[in-house]
């Protein structure tokens, strides 16, 4: 071995973790067994440089579509193995009735029944709902079978893109992990969730196409990634494709060139315009969301804690449902914070900017995946509230970067110990307890009844849940336990919460009690005057006692705030013919 200079020993220092072993030996004149030898006796990790030579390789065999679509043919093994899972883990999804946002999104709702309409609305989701009523009329199950198919393409796509930025081995793992995610789970079984699967389809697309752009400069892969995120924005009309632009980024920062920020940022250069395209776009949604919180007392935004605390308390609580995904539920809300808590979150936020700080030139992958988390989740951060803090079907899209994090990791922690076959093991025992837990998660989405007692049992202090379980009981007619819900639900929120204290009144009302049912409708109507539906549940009680006059009053009134309310309409024309008032 010929003696190394200074100036040989600088640059093999400063160089072996991010160049390629054949350039290393080129500009330094050293064969690559003199260059290895170095870099282990100076105490270096040499697989660092090999994983960094071989990944350059394999980016540099993939360039076309062809390419991809023989990676895939031989690794059919896995993809059966990704179908057999994502079907046994969501079959008994597929008995799963309407729940929450179904209601009135598929059941309740006239639109589905226009089919001409949806093709021209071009929105996808409409449009599989109309197909959906078209021939199955009012069964769930069809949509159910479209929500897992969402799930099985995007278990595909986080394969190919894992294999494609990291390996086979690592894709293989992120895959399966990502398959059988627990928090997955809202997306997939919670039909109105779908959307948020269909947006990672388009995200994961966008990205593919983008890595055979870079590979290959072929402008029609650039098309393609553009498209992608066009579809996103028109046809999907997620919130979230907002984040597609920065995502992409991110890979090209961190994984792909891991340069520099100006130098990423020329490369997707051509893609930002369609982040602005998309902000003006959704403007008026925004508007109209931002709008609607802060006029609705069940959002209940003048309770929102300020923004010094809301972001660390979104950032740790998203880490922590990635992190240990057991206790899942649609609300997460009714957490009592201690100084100690938020202080503990301010310091999990630190560490964690930090960490990405000190890994940025050390492990850039590991440092993209983290910000992956946080960037696919950019509207929860956003001072303005336009959303809730966290929910698990926000992190779906989030979820594909975690479990790229996690198969690295796993991966690497394979290489520095040197146990055979710890991915394996480390993998087969995360899907065990991770499929268990989708599988018992899939019960609680089966029926309305199943999903709000178990969100109670998850968040029993979310007065969100005691009303809308109240809700339930109500159109079930069993007021006995919707009154207690509604109770719970407004002794959480101190008396101020007018949709649980109509659910009480109405409760009383309905078994024979009017005198404390007419209590709580006449305070929302001191209270919260624009409550429609306390003055029509009024005019029950003043029909029942024969004021016909006091019926026709709170009547008027309800239809002055609800024109739309045709019951009220038809009950008021009808004491005014009998009565002639």
């Amino acid at each position: 071995m010929s003696k190394i200079t200074k100036s040989q020993k600088k640059f093999l220092k400063s160089a072996y973790k991010n160049t390629p072993l054949e350039e290393i030996s080129k500009k330094t004149g050293l064969s690559r067994e003199e260059v290895l030898s170095y870099i282990k006796k100076s105490g270096k990790d040499v697989g660092r440089v090999i994983e960094t030579v071989w990944a350059e390789n394999e980016k540099n065999k993939i360039k076309s579509v062809s390419e991809i679509i023989s990676i895939l043919k031989g690794s059919r093994l896995i993809i059966f193995g990704l179908f057999v899972l994502v079907s046994a883990l969501y079959f008994n999804s597929l008995r799963g009735q309407f729940v929450a946002d179904d209601i009135l999104g598929f059941r309740d709702n006239p639109d589905v029944r226009d089919l001409a309409g949806a093709f021209r609305s071009m929105r996808i989701q409409s449009i599989v709902y109309a197909l959906s009523f078209r021939f199955f009329g009012l069964s769930p199950v069809p949509l159910h079978i479209v929500s897992i198919f969402y799930h099985l393409i995007n278990s595909f796509l986080v394969f190919v893109l894992g294999t494609l930025l990291f390996g086979k081995k690592i894709g293989t793992v992120a895959s399966f992990l990502f398959a059988s995610f627990p928090v997955n789970t809202e997306a997939v079984s919670w039909i109105s969730a779908s959307n948020y699967s269909l947006e990672t389809t388009g995200f994961l697309t966008m990205a593919v196409f983008y890595y055979l752009y870079k590979n290959s400069h072929r402008k029609i892969y650039m098309l393609g990634a553009a498209w992608s995120c066009v579809f996103g924005i028109f046809m999907i009309r997620s919130n979230f494709v907002i984040s597609f632009v920065p995502l992409v980024f991110i890979i090209d920062r961190f994984i792909l060139e891991k340069k520099s920020f100006n130098s990423s940022l020329k490369n997707i250069a051509v893609f930002i315009p369609l982040t602005f395209l998309n902000f003006f776009y959704k403007q008026g949604q925004y508007n109209n969301r931002v709008s609607y919180l802060a006029g609705s007392t069940e959002a209940n935004i003048d309770a929102a804690m300020p923004y010094f605390y809301r972001f660390p308390y979104t950032l740790y609580s998203n880490f922590k449902l990635l992190i240990f995904p057991k206790n899942l539920s649609i609300f997460h809300e009714g957490d009592v914070l201690t100084d100690a808590n938020l202080f503990l979150m301010w310091v999990f936020t630190l560490c964690f900017f930090l960490l990405v700080l000190y890994l940025r030139k050390r492990k850039p992958e590991i440092s993209g995946l983290l910000l992956f988390v946080p960037v696919a989740l950019s509207l929860t951060f956003s001072p303005v509230l336009i959303s809730s803090y966290f929910a698990e079907r926000y992190l779906y899209l989030a979820t594909v970067g975690f479990c790229m994090l996690m198969a690295v990791i796993i991966v690497m922690v394979e290489k520095k110990t040197g146990i055979k076959y710890l991915t394996l093991i480390i993998t087969a025992v995360l899907l065990v307890f991770y499929s268990i837990r989708v599988v018992t998660r899939n019960v609680d989405w089966s029926t309305p009844e199943k999903l709000w007692l178990s969100t109670i049992s998850v968040v029993p202090s979310s007065p969100r849940a005691h009303k809308v379980l109240a809700d339930y009981y109500i159109e079930n007619e069993d007021f006995e336990n919707s009154a207690k819900e509604a109770e719970v639900a407004l002794n959480l929120r101190n008396g101020d919460y007018p949709e649980a204290r109509n659910n009480l009144g109405l409760s009383y009302l309905r078994l024979g009690m009017p005198d404390k049912a007419e209590k709580h409708f006449l305070e929302n109507i001191k209270t919260h005057p624009g409550m429609w539906q306390s003055y029509f549940n009024m005019s029950e009680i003043e029909v029942n006692r024969n004021n016909l006059q006091g019926a026709v009053f709170y009547l008027k009134k309800a239809l002055e705030l609800n024109p739309n309310h045709e019951k009220a309409r038809f009950i008021l024309e009808k004491i005014q013919e009998d009565s002639g008032l």
